[in-house]
């Protein structure tokens, strides 16, 4: 089961592409970063943040390896690959 902290990423993942949908990977880290009340201070770099949103992406998208079976959210606008994701 996911954490807590992952629970609140992911929430924040979703509403980001709930006011623009599909964006790139840039994006929508950036936007993740602009969101005040989001203790970040687990992640020690960039790199690892950014990681941590990709991996959330891939967890709850079916076109990708890493998926479960749970909570099918997000898919590739333009193929697996690309970096370009949608809120389904």
């Amino acid at each position: 089961d996911m954490t807590d902290e992952s629970q609140e990423l992911l929430d924040v993942i979703q509403r980001i592409l709930e006011r623009q949908s599909p964006l790139d990977l840039i994006d929508i880290y950036q936007g993740v970063r602009q969101v005040e009340h989001l203790d970040l201070s687990r992640f020690t770099s960039e790199a690892g943040l950014e990681a941590r949103v990709r991996k959330l992406i891939y967890l709850h998208a079916s076109e990708c390896e890493l998926y479960r079976g749970e909570q099918d959210l997000f898919y590739s606008e333009t193929g697996k690959g690309t970096g370009r994701w949608g809120l389904r």
